[in-house]
Formats: C-alpha cells, sequence, structure tokens
C-alpha cells in the first residue's frame, strides 16, 4: 500500500462523517407553536347569518296548527304510526298503529305470522318508528346507508 493511500482513505471517511453529522444536525424536528384559539365573536362575523337566529323569514313556510293534517289525511297523525309490513304474514300491507307499537303488535294488525315461518331474526318486543317496514321470514337485504 502506497504511504498516500491511508491518508486518502482518513479523508474520505473524515467527509463522510462530516455529512452524516450534517445531515443528522439540519432534519432534526423543530418545536412548533399551536396556532391561538380564535374568537367566537370572530367565528362567528366570518359566518353566513343563520336564519334561525337572525329573525330573518324562514326560507320554508312551516304549517300552522290549523294546516296539519288531520286523521283522515296522508300525513302522519299524532299519536300514530304508519309500518309496511311485509314477508310472510297472513295479510301484508301498510298498517297504522298506535305510537309506541311494538313489531308483535305490527305482526297481529297484518293477521299473524304464516305457519312453518322462520321468526328467529325478529326481535318481537322492539319499539317500532313511523315509516318503518318489518320483513318476515325473509333474509336481511343489504344494509340501508343515508341520513
Amino acid at each position: 500500500m502506497a504511504p498516500r493511500t491511508p491518508v486518502v482513505l482518513g479523508l474520505v471517511l473524515l467527509a463522510a462523517v462530516g455529512v452524516a453529522a450534517f445531515h443528522f444536525w439540519s432534519v432534526r424536528p423543530q418545536a412548533v407553536r399551536a396556532p391561538e384559539p380564535v374568537a367566537d365573536a370572530a367565528v362567528a362575523s366570518a359566518l353566513p347569518p343563520d336564519p334561525l337566529r337572525s329573525g330573518a323569514p324562514d326560507p320554508v313556510p312551516r304549517p300552522t296548527a290549523g294546516e296539519l293534517p288531520d286523521a283522515g289525511g296522508s300525513g302522519r297523525v299524532s299519536g300514530q304510526i304508519v309500518v309496511d309490513v311485509s314477508g310472510k304474514v297472513r295479510r301484508p300491507g301498510v298498517r297504522r298503529l298506535p305510537a309506541g307499537s311494538r313489531v308483535a303488535d305490527a305482526l297481529d294488525a297484518a293477521g299473524g305470522v304464516r305457519a312453518g315461518t322462520d321468526m328467529t331474526g325478529l326481535n318481537r318486543a322492539r319499539l317500532l318508528m313511523d315509516g318503518e317496514q318489518v320483513v318476515v321470514g325473509l333474509p336481511p337485504g343489504p344494509p340501508v346507508s343515508g341520513a
């Protein structure tokens, strides 16, 4: 080995250590302060006015008590719910039931369940909601997504 080879190797090693040290110190994470919270007044002034709080006229007219549908109408009546009972029942169809009715009440209103129907996955004690569908004896469909 020539006398200059160890010197050159030492210089290359020294340069590599210098590059590694520079890289280590230059990419270190630096402390960052969290942004200051914005005052509520500044946020409120930046948003469009809320028609429910501003006293502005309601963009959608709402019915008054005299305009609500009566018991013979097609709309929802206070104290009643409307459910669709389908599947393996004797008389499938849309049924009006008292508010607070359960699945068992809807089955009774539909004439009961047909003989031999598997009701394993049906919770007959569950409270019903207005506009709900009760399907009896059929495999469950895909889950419905949406609001």
